[in-house]
């Protein structure tokens, strides 16, 4: 049986034309901001490789398909429907696809499922993911989105392996919570944050109440899983060691609804006794009593945003060897709960 040969890729055109994959992108497909010496280097070494061009970047100058992996860690949380739903819309308005890819906790199935995936696709966004969910992509994946296949991560840190990055801006969005919980004239403010991480919304938190000189210590905060359950245990634990507490703030906003069934069920009346503050702006926070106040984030800018990035990275506009960064607000929506 003959052996295959790999195929000659677009990194080994960028390497022997001694030039980036970005510039190879600008040269192959006619695009300014290039000399015509490099344009016409690019274009003799790929001839000499007997280069064949991503299909990804072809259907982008030539009208083609795209298809766009967007991977999630738990569908089961409503935020990522919102999201999704909001990818998918403005993919389909470019004429793109979306296949959706929910990783879970099981470390073999995901990299099973992404391994699958990444042989479907043209680009990979990331979102709620661990930051080590790139290292799940095997190697052979790694060359490939080297090569062609843009991972795009929302609201997360960037890795070597990602081409761009769509950070949210956690530390306004909580100052803006905090200021509107402190001008109703709170002082005693907890913080149920994730078990998984220590998040950047924690560390704005504890900056918050620094420099307003307002309390705090071990008591103030709390972490949880990022489920219902999890926000109904840890209202229990506020309860047990921060009885004086008088608001909170949540890392998510399921959490946050399994905190106010976990002070209804202890008596505790919401806002009158506790403010309760999320993050998210879920369509759900809508179905509770009282109706959830919450940092929202735009889905439908934040989807955009990824959608530009991977356009970007396939077109060759992403500045040559650079990680794009983008960074979007959060936006709080008073309800009832705060």
């Amino acid at each position: 049986m003959a052996s295959s040969v790999p195929a000659v890729t677009i990194l080994d055109v960028a390497r022997v034309a001694g030039v980036s994959r970005q510039t190879v992108t600008r040269a192959l497909n006619g695009l300014p901001d290039i000399s015509a010496a490099t344009r016409e280097r690019v274009v003799h070494v790929a001839r000499q490789l007997n280069y064949r061009p991503n299909r990804a970047a072809q259907g982008l100058v030539r009208g083609r398909d795209v298809t766009i992996g967007l991977v999630m860690e738990d569908l089961r949380n409503p935020y990522y429907p919102e999201l999704a739903s909001a990818l998918s819309r403005i993919a389909a308005e470019q004429g793109w696809s979306v296949i959706l890819c929910d990783i879970g906790e099981d470390a073999n199935k995901a990299r099973a499922r992404l391994a699958s995936m990444v042989q479907r696709v043209d680009a990979l966004v990331l979102t709620g993911c661990r930051t080590d969910t790139v290292g799940l992509l095997p190697r052979s994946a790694h060359r490939d989105s080297a090569l062609g296949i843009p991972i795009v991560i929302l609201d997360g840190s960037p890795d070597d392996q990602v081409d761009a990055v769509v950070e949210i801006d956690y530390q306004s969005g909580v100052r803006t919570a905090l200021d509107h919980v402190t001008a109703g004239g709170r002082r005693r403010i907890a913080m149920i944050d994730s078990s998984h991480i220590a998040s950047s919304r924690r560390q704005s938190y504890r900056e918050y109440l620094h420099e307003h000189r307002l309390p705090w210590t071990s008591r103030s905060e709390f972490r949880a899983d990022e489920t219902h359950e999890g926000g109904v245990l840890a209202s229990r634990e506020l309860l047990d060691r921060y009885p004086d507490a008088d608001a909170v703030l949540v890392y998510n906003d399921v959490m946050a609804i399994g905190a106010l069934k976990g002070f209804a069920r202890a008596g505790v009346g919401v806002p009158d006794d506790i403010a309760v503050v999320g993050t998210d702006g879920l369509d759900i926070g809508t179905l509770v009593t009282p109706e959830l106040t919450s940092l929202a984030i735009d889905k439908t800018a934040l989807a955009q945003l990824a959608i530009e990035l991977v356009d970007n990275v396939l077109s060759g506009r992403s500045p040559a060897g650079s990680r794009e960064r983008r960074q979007l607000g959060l936006s709080l929506v008073v309800r009832e709960s705060a």
